[in-house]
C-alpha cells in the first residue's frame, strides 16, 4: 500500500462487470462510493499478460534500474511470490497460509474437526434453467512467449449475444515451459457504456456513523461504478475449482504465541537489522513483538492491537538465498513470499477504533503485495519499485478514510477492478476471513466465514465450499475483470 497522496490523484475506471448491490443504495463519502454490506467479494477472470519493471540495481548514489519482466497466465501477476501487510488498529488473532498440493496426502478435513458445533445450515441449489446449453467450440491454437498452445474456445459471437454462455471449459496451456490449467471464462467485451459515478442515494441499510474529521486526501482512487447492476447471487457457490488439497505453510496464533513458518517484518530498517540510508529510507527489519519499531532477531507478535498507522508484513520463514527471490535490496532483510497460483489465506482478526486523527489514523487494511516490492523500496522512489509498473497489490479490506467502518477491495494490476461493496469492519469482535487464490476458474474470493471456523492442517476444496456456503442467504458481490 503505498501514500495515501500516490492514490488520489486520478480517478480509475474499473475493468469489468460488477454484479454488485448498488442499486439497493448507495452514499459517498470523501470521493469513496459505499453501496451495500456484503459477508462475501469475489472476483473473476483475473489475470492477464502483461509487463512489468523489475529492478535490477538499486546504487549507493540513491539511482535504481530495471528491466522488463513478461507475466501471463491465470491470476498473473498475483500468481507471484505476494507479501501479507496489516496497518493498525489491528489485533490479528490467528493466521493460516495454504498452498495448493495436488497429492492425496489430505487426511482430515476442516469440517471433521468442528466436533463442538454440528450444525449445518440448509443450502438451497439453484435449479438450471430448462433450455438446454448449445456450445459451439473450436480448438484456438497460439504461440506464447515462443511455446505453442491451444485451449477451446468458447466465445460466444460478440458482445451482447442474447443467447446463453456456454458453461467454462477447462483450459491446458504450455507457458514458459510451465503446463497451466485453467477454466476458460472469455464470453466476449462487456456490451455495458462506461459506467458513471454512483449518484448519493438513501441506502436501504443502515450506515454507520463516520466522524466529520479525516484526512482530505482518500488514500485510493475514487472507485467507478456502475448506475445500476444485478443482485448479488445467495446461491450455492463453488469457492474453489482447484483439485488436490490446501495444505498449510505456515501458523500464528496470538493467545498461545506460537508461530510455525511466519515472520514478521517491518520497513524498520537500522533498528537491529536491516539497513537505512538517506537515499531509500528503511529497508525491511525484523518488527518487534509489538509491530512497532525493529528488532534484530524473528519476534512472536504479541497478543495485543498493532496501533494506527503500525505495519506489519508477514512472509514466510524462508530467507532469499543467492537468487532465488531475483534482486533485493542490498542490506535488506529478504525471506520468500507466498508463492503460486493456488494459494490460501485464513485469518482472524478485530478492527478496534482508537478514535486518533491524522495520517493513516484510525484506517486498518490488510493487503498483499507482489514481494518484489518490500524486498527492494515499498516506499519512496517510483523507479526503485515494481509496484507502478503494475506488478501487483490486492487490497482484501482497508478503511479509506479516519474512523470508517466500511471495507473495501481493490485489485491494483494492468487489469485493476475494485468493489463498491463493502464488508462491515469487526470493531468490538473478531472476524474470521478467507481469502482463496484459485488458478483453475481464474478467481479471488474474499469470504466471511463462521466463528467457529478452525484452521486446521490440512482442508479440501470441498470443505472450502461448504464453510464459504454455510449460511442461507449471504449476500455476495462478484465483479468479473
Amino acid at each position: 500500500m503505498l501514500p495515501s497522496f500516490v492514490f488520489g490523484l486520478v480517478a480509475v475506471l474499473l475493468v469489468g462487470v460488477q454484479a454488485d448491490l448498488c442499486e439497493k443504495g448507495s452514499t459517498q463519502i470523501e470521493g469513496n462510493v459505499y453501496c451495500q454490506p456484503v459477508e462475501a467479494i469475489r472476483y473473476s477472470n483475473v489475470g492477464a499478460s502483461g509487463t512489468y519493471n523489475e529492478v535490477t540495481k538499486m546504487g549507493i548514489d540513491g539511482t535504481c534500474a530495471s528491466t522488463p519482466k513478461n507475466f501471463n497466465g491465470p491470476l498473473a501477476p498475483l500468481n507471484e511470490e505476494l507479501s501479507l501487510h496489516f496497518r493498525g488498529p489491528v489485533h490479528l488473532k490467528q493466521l493460516a497460509t495454504y498452498q495448493l498440493s495436488t497429492t492425496n496426502r489430505f487426511k482430515r478435513s476442516i469440517l471433521q474437526e468442528k466436533k463442538h458445533n454440528r450444525h449445518r445450515h440448509q443450502i438451497i441449489h439453484q435449479a438450471r434453467a430448462n433450455n438446454p446449453i448449445v456450445e459451439r467450440q473450436e480448438v484456438v491454437t497460439a504461440t506464447i512467449d515462443g511455446k505453442v498452445v491451444s485451449w477451446i474456445n468458447q466465445y460466444t459471437g460478440g458482445p451482447g449475444g442474447d443467447g446463453p454462455k456456454a458453461t467454462n471449459q477447462i483450459v491446458t496451456a504450455t507457458i514458459d515451459g510451465v503446463v497451466q490449467t485453467w477454466a476458460n471464462n472469455w464470453f466476449g467485451e462487456s456490451t455495458s457504456a462506461s459506467p458513471k459515478t454512483v449518484s448519493t442515494a438513501t441506502p436501504v441499510a443502515p450506515q454507520p456513523k463516520v466522524p466529520s474529521s479525516g484526512p482530505g486526501v482518500s488514500i485510493h482512487q475514487q472507485i467507478v461504478v456502475p448506475t445500476s447492476s444485478p443482485k448479488a447471487s445467495s446461491a450455492e457457490h463453488r469457492v474453489s475449482s482447484s483439485t488436490g488439497n490446501f495444505e498449510r505453510t505456515g501458523y500464528y496464533n496470538a493467545e498461545e504465541q506460537t508461530v510455525d513458518n511466519l515472520v514478521f517484518l517491518g520497513n524498520y530498517g537500522g533498528q537491529g537489522s536491516g539497513v537505512f540510508d538517506y537515499h531509500f529510507g528503511a529497508s525491511l527489519a525484523y518488527a518487534n513483538c509489538s509491530g512497532t519499531g525493529g528488532a534484530s532477531s524473528p519476534q512472536i507478535l504479541s497478543d495485543e492491537i498493532v496501533p494506527s498507522d503500525a505495519e506489519i508484513i508477514v512472509m514466510l520463514d524462508k530467507k532469499c538465498k543467492g537468487d532465488s527471490c531475483g534482486y533485493v535490496r542490498p542490506g535488506t532483510v529478504a525471506h520468500h513470499g507466498f508463492d503460486g497460483s493456488d494459494k490460501l489465506f485464513l485469518m482472524e482478526f478485530s478492527m478496534p477504533s482508537d478514535g486518533k486523527s491524522g495520517f493513516n489514523a484510525d484506517m486498518p487494511a490488510i493487503w498483499l503485495l507482489n514481494a518484489k516490492i518490500p524486498r527492494t523500496l515499498q516506499y519512496g522512489k517510483a523507479e526503485c519499485s515494481c509496484w507502478e509498473s503494475g506488478c501487483g497489490e490486492f487490497d482484501i479490506v482497508e478503511a479509506l478514510h479516519s474512523g470508517s467502518t466500511y471495507l473495501k477491495s481493490t485489485i491494483h494490476t494492468n487489469t485493476p477492478a475494485g468493489d463498491s461493496d463493502y464488508i462491515p469492519r469487526p470493531i468490538s469482535s473478531t472476524m474470521k476471513l478467507a481469502v482463496i487464490f484459485s488458478s483453475a476458474d481464474s478467481s479471488i474470493h474474499v469470504e466471511i466465514l463462521p466463528s467457529s471456523t478452525e484452521f486446521a492442517a490440512q482442508l479440501s476444496a470441498s470443505d472450502l465450499d461448504k464453510l464459504c456456503n454455510s449460511a442461507a442467504g449471504r449476500t455476495v458481490s462478484k465483479i468479473h475483470l
